[in-house]
């Protein structure tokens, strides 16, 4: 359950649910110096959400590389929720492991990223990137190596991931971005990781 506060009062979204539909409008939010409390989850190694209040800044006053770190995230996040679950639907994969670890690192990212974004008024696009839906469609063709191809794929985003939520962590004027980057950073090194260990075994 994730819960957050609102004008109108306290609203609860089940876990699953399209959360921004349930979030305050801008037009409604008042903006000043309120905190508007955001709890979210945050994933850690164990893979259990933690609960923190995100602090709530102006519409544009978040700094440009923090917008875009959130924009980026939110796109990765779609990607791998989408080539993952693809590799779970099919019915011979020998990285099905890989595939539900990736996809519950990226399903707790997500829940957390939308929420900041509303605490912190920015846009979501919350869709693939072109280059992740081409891949995503050669995933699911019987003439290709799927297995081969969704690892390569996780080792390839992951080692970019990890390094742009390295320097979010190190560099993020946002205490609450900084937050989230370190406690997302775990689970993308211990998927990569497994990933790598993988295609290893499958003969690089």
């Amino acid at each position: 359950m994730l819960t957050y506060r609102a004008r109108s009062g306290i609203r609860t979204v089940k876990a699953g649910e399209k959360i921004l539909r349930s979030l305050p409008q801008p037009k409604v939010v008042t903006m000043r110096s309120h905190m508007l409390a955001v709890a979210f989850a945050f994933v850690s190694m164990s893979a259990m959400g933690q609960m923190r209040e995100a602090i709530e800044v102006p519409a544009g006053a978040l700094a440009p590389a923090d917008v875009d770190f959130l924009q980026t995230v939110d796109t990765s996040n779609i990607d791998q929720l989408t080539f993952g679950k693809r590799i779970m639907g099919r019915k011979r994969t020998g990285v099905r492991s890989l595939a539900e670890n990736v996809v519950s690192s990226h399903a707790k990212a997500d829940d957390a990223v939308r929420l900041l974004a509303a605490a912190k008024h920015v846009q979501l696009d919350h869709r693939m990137s072109a280059r992740a839906k081409g891949e995503a469609d050669e995933i699911i063709r019987k003439d290709v190596n799927a297995d081969r191809m969704y690892v390569e794929n996780v080792v390839r985003d992951g080692n970019d991931l990890i390094a742009l939520y390295q320097r979010t962590r190190d560099q993020s004027a946002d205490a609450d971005i900084r937050k989230f980057a370190e406690q997302m950073l775990p689970a993308l090194e211990s998927n990569t990781r497994q990933a790598d260990d993988l295609l290893k075994r499958m003969g690089e």
